[in-house]
């Protein structure tokens, strides 16, 4: 599939990885992108999905919106956190059957795996127990959304892919200090103990966990990310991305 002459619709696009996929399709070739903000379309509300559609009509979805945190939003929010996700991907990926969307490409999370996933991930282990209590509501609502994917291909053909980055960082992360993931959090606690000249950092947990992190346009840049991210030709190959979870049948 050719980006060039396809109408893209990217949700998230003006996130922090949302940002740097539009700018990897604008220099890839791809001229007609659709980037709605949170502001003027609400992606949990179905009347602004359909009227969305009606818009743009896409040919191409890429779904990266989501309402996403760090430690302390996660267990401030689950509720919120759960329905958002759940909601947004679930109204997204029908629209996109009944509006005969030509690809689907859904972001899911590394939070989605088990507990006590051996490192590093593999997809097979996806389904080999829950997952961590405080990201579960998020991670098991994104999750669903592989589910959905798949019984949509088997039941109506639908051309869907759901891909599982792991942690990614870089420019234009959030640093917020209550809602930012771990390496902006302790990139920005750092800063401010300079500034403050503090003679110590204080950390979260007791150091043993660990997690595998991906600089952001290292994903962007590898031969095997971007093109699998819609399976699309744009001057990059397609091929099996950094452990995408393939729909069966997908291409």
């Amino acid at each position: 599939m050719e980006l060039i002459d396809k109408r893209v619709l990217v949700t998230g696009g003006a996130g922090f990885l949302g940002s740097h996929v539009i700018e990897k399709l604008k220099a890839s070739g791809c001229k007609d992108i659709c980037v709605p903000r949170s502001r003027d379309c609400d992606l949990t509300r179905h009347a602004d999905i359909e009227r969305l559609f009606e818009t743009v009509r896409p040919q191409v979805l890429i779904h990266l919106a989501a309402r996403v945190g760090g430690i302390g939003a996660n267990r401030a929010n689950p509720g919120t956190f759960f329905y958002d996700n759940a909601v947004m991907g679930i109204q997204l990926i029908e629209a996109c059957r009944r509006y005969g969307v030509e690809k689907t490409v859904v972001l899911g999370t590394i939070c989605a795996y088990p507990k006590f996933t051996p490192v590093p991930f593999v997809e097979e282990d996806l389904w080999n127990g829950y997952p961590e209590e405080t990201n579960a509501p998020y991670g098991i609502a994104k999750k669903a959304l592989l589910v959905q994917c798949q019984a949509y291909r088997q039941q109506y053909g639908m051309n869907a892919i759901y891909l599982l980055p792991v942690n990614l960082y870089g420019p234009g992360d959030n640093f917020h200090i209550e809602s930012s993931h771990v390496i902006p959090a302790l990139i920005r606690k750092c800063i401010e103990a300079v500034d403050t000249g503090a003679s110590e950092v204080v950390c979260w947990g007791d150091g043993s966990p660990t997690r595998e992190f991906l600089y952001v346009e290292d994903f962007l840049r590898h031969p095997e990310s971007i093109g699998p991210m819609c399976y699309l030709r744009s001057g990059i190959p397609g091929s099996q991305p950094t452990k995408p979870i393939k729909t069966p049948g997908a291409s």
